[in-house]
């Protein structure tokens, strides 16, 4: 029985404020003092470290209430360092909250929280949403530490309980608990409310009753509760239900009620306790938990989740049951292999094996799903294993139709193939009156006796340029077209090439009288190559130098002899190519500054083409600063045949589906 004896005179006990330590990982400074001043009104303590090994250290010191990770630093990156703090016993717990820049693609988020995240936001994120989030967990730290407190509170008062009289005893003790207690006669007159009930509400005086008790209910669930303490009442049974109580400062939270009759040695009713605990943070995870739980809902993306042993399906969002045709129900308890159909069981096992253990942390991959009525329909799926500690882990499927896709990338590549046709096409067509234009050109210069400084002689020299240029524009589309083909040949034979660098520069000087030619080759460098390809690669560069130099300036040419191979390179004063756009300038008609300066944007790639097929490659330095230029550098092997067969050889090995995540 609940004793009945006057409330006991306690000492209060004041203690300091608790503050609590915020830890902020970023290796970019600037980045640390905008979460610093994002997180002052806090009133807690922020640690800054500019490094995942920073961080750990610290974390070996004290105990952080939330850790605030970037994902992209030098060294260990933000989720190395999460895996390991969720290593170590005492700092697994720490809740971690991503804030990175990264793809917004479901791979990097599953990822986030495959390392322990509890939030994953992208920059730039509201500093008011942050700030709100890093608060819950300063107060559920803060709390935690409270109720450490208490307890340890409790066992003190508990020992000194048990010197005391019985009465005394039990007082002292319900009055120590953390929850809200109540106790009732047999009819229901409440008559004992402990300590914590009356701190809480702060309703230190007064005559207990239950019309007292629900001035504190909110006003919405009144008369719910008043019909549970009548039931508990009338029917001596045990009740539960949830309510929100007002505490003194006016805020509402969530707690879980449970009256329970207390009996007689007869087994008669003698009376009821009643305890209240507070559960809002539990509450709101579980609207966190069914707020996330309807955004996958709400995507259009198959979401699915399966325990690795039998490969049951645990979870289905109402993507899958779109995209499957099916219901939810009818999926959960399945077997995953009913859905993936592109793949047997053991060969599915083969692709699960390095998820579980952990050689990748996903894997992407095409396959087709299995709908209700047998059809089948194109999915990319991204497939992650999420440990669970001690427990059984599960596997998270996230499956995209790409059927549109497919249809849009056939279209397209239909579309470059009769686009490629008709290049060639036209380029062979043209070839024939160019080639008439040129002889016609020719033969009325040497009619007026190479009088070609004014009159019909200087319009014959500029049609004839035109001539050249518009014939190295179509050999530029041959070339295309024979590298699409595939049929781009090399008539290998050996040569100096340092006499090639010689012979190239001093043609190309005669077009370039602002533009000094400096070349640094050794005497002689022979080796197997095809001499008119790699004069077309050589002149290319130049001409790229010389262009993109609109106001003058030296462009220097060397070439150096290596172990294995040799090694050119084309340095210019001009404009520079932005680091952004030198993957661009290799593909056909990429050109990095438009078409201000002319061309095509072919030379590269065509020279691209001859280089790889030599067995070398061809690429590009540059700060795209006006002024430091661009240097291009073409590496060669000297036995090109043997380089050529070893490059055949590796592209002859067949493509998987799978790809690492």
């Amino acid at each position: 029985m609940i004793p009945t004896e006057a409330p006991i005179d306690r000492p209060t006990e004041s203690a300091p404020r608790q503050r609590a330590s915020i830890l902020m990982v970023d290796d970019h400074s600037s980045n640390l003092l905008a979460l610093e001043a994002i997180l002052e009104p806090l009133g807690q303590e922020l640690v800054k470290a500019t490094s995942g090994e920073e961080a750990l250290k610290f974390l070996l010191q004290r105990d952080f209430a939330v850790i605030l990770m970037d994902v992209q630093m030098p060294g260990l990156d933000g989720f190395q360092t999460a895996a390991l703090i969720k290593q170590r016993e005492r700092t697994r717990t720490i809740p971690i909250i991503f804030l990175t820049a990264l793809s917004r693609d479901a791979a990097h988020i599953f990822k986030g929280y495959a390392h322990g995240a509890v939030d994953y936001l992208l920059k730039p994120f509201d500093p008011e949403i942050l700030r709100s989030k890093v608060s819950v967990f300063v107060d559920l730290f803060l709390k935690e530490q409270q109720l450490q407190r208490q307890a340890a509170l409790l066992r003190q008062k508990e020992r000194e309980a048990l010197e005391r009289q019985n009465e005394l005893r039990y007082r002292r003790l319900l009055d120590s608990l953390p929850e809200c207690m109540w106790a009732a006669r047999a009819d229901g007159t409440m008559y004992y409310a402990n300590q914590v009930w009356r701190s809480y509400t702060g309703r230190e005086n007064g005559d207990l009753s239950l019309e007292l008790f629900l001035e504190d209910v909110h006003p919405t669930e009144r008369d719910a509760m008043r019909a549970v303490w009548d039931a508990a009442v009338k029917q001596g049974a045990r009740q539960e239900r949830e309510f929100r109580l007002r505490r003194k400062d006016g805020v509402w939270r969530w707690h879980l009620a449970r009256a329970v009759p207390e009996r007689d040695e007869n087994g008669r009713m003698a009376g009821i306790i009643a305890v209240a605990t507070d559960i809002d943070d539990k509450k709101r995870t579980e609207d966190a938990l069914a707020r996330f739980k309807a955004t996958l809902d709400a995507t259009l993306d198959c979401v699915l989740m399966f325990e690795p042993e039998k490969l049951t399906l645990t979870y289905a969002n109402a993507g899958a049951a779109r995209q499957l045709d099916v219901a939810v129900e009818e999926l959960l308890g399945g077997s995953i292999l009913k859905v993936e159909s592109g793949v047997d069981e053991e060969g599915f096992r083969r692709l699960l094996a390095p998820l579980l253990s952990g050689t990748l942390p996903s894997q992407t991959y095409t396959t087709t799903h299995r709908r209700r009525g047998g059809s089948e329909v194109p999915v990319e799926v991204v497939l992650q294993y999420v440990a669970a500690g001690e427990g059984q882990g599960r596997f998270i499927c996230v499956a995209r139709d790409v059927t549109e896709r497919q249809r849009a990338e056939a279209a397209l590549r239909m579309a470059n193939e009769a686009k490629d046709a008709f290049l060639a096409a036209a380029s062979h067509e043209l070839r024939t009156p160019l080639a008439a234009a040129k002889g016609h050109a020719h033969l009325a210069m040497l009619k007026l006796g190479g009088q070609t400084e004014n009159g019909p002689g200087k319009s014959l020299t500029i049609i004839n340029r035109q001539i050249d240029r518009m014939t190295k524009l179509v050999e530029e589309l041959l070339d295309i077209s024979r590298l699409q083909a595939g049929r781009l040949s090399l008539e290998l034979e050996r040569f100096d090439m340092a006499g090639l660098v010689r012979e190239t520069c001093e043609r190309m000087s005669v077009l370039a009288q602002a533009h000094p030619l400096r070349v640094d080759a050794p005497e002689k460098l022979e080796g197997l190559w095809d001499r008119g390809r790699l004069d077309q690669v050589l002149t290319n560069l130049l001409s790229n130098a010389i262009r993109y130099s609109p106001d003058g300036g030296e462009v220097a040419v060397r070439l150096v002899e290596e172990d294995a191979g040799v090694h050119l390179m084309v340095k210019d004063r001009g404009v520079g190519i932005p680091p952004e756009k030198q993957g661009l300038i290799f593909e056909r008609f990429g050109r990095a500054h438009g078409s201000k300066y002319g061309g095509l944007g072919l030379g590269l790639t065509i020279s691209q083409g001859i280089v790889e097929q030599h067995g070398g490659r061809i690429w590009v330095e540059s700060r795209g600063v006006a002024g430091e230029g661009s240097t291009f550098h073409v590496w060669l092997p000297r036995e090109v045949a043997q380089a050529s067969a070893a490059a055949q050889a590796s592209l002859s090995v067949p493509q998987h589906q799978v790809s690492a995540g």
